[in-house]
């Protein structure tokens, strides 16, 4: 799995400031070129047509078995994916500011 792409640690801060960054800038990829995309979108036009019945791709009684699949593809793709998406055009990157996560609070009774 490819690490994401990070600009520079930025210049020291003014004192009075929090020394920790709140945010990251990480580098965005075209919505177009996400893998996540292109089988939500097939799968729309599928149940959509399906649902219609303008044409029946997957029977009334696969389909509940249908989504469940794409769900779990999902699941999997979302495991593969490590940078943002962004609705730009194929082939750019546009810096993102995303919020840094803290760590959990820890528990309030141990075992």
């Amino acid at each position: 799995m490819t690490e994401p792409i990070r600009l520079p640690s930025p210049p020291a801060l003014p004192e009075g400031l929090p020394v920790e960054p709140t945010h990251v800038t990480y580098f965005a990829v075209s919505l177009f070129s996400s893998r996540t995309f292109w089988l939500n979108a097939a799968d729309l036009v599928v149940n959509l047509l399906s649902a219609t019945a303008i044409i029946t791709i997957i029977p009334a009684e696969w389909q509940a078995l249908a989504g469940a699949t794409v769900a779990g593809i999902n699941i999997l793709l979302r495991t593969q994916t490590v940078r943002p998406v962004a609705l730009i055009a194929p082939g750019t990157v546009l810096p993102v500011l995303v919020k840094k996560i803290d760590p959990p609070a820890p528990p309030l009774v141990t075992d």
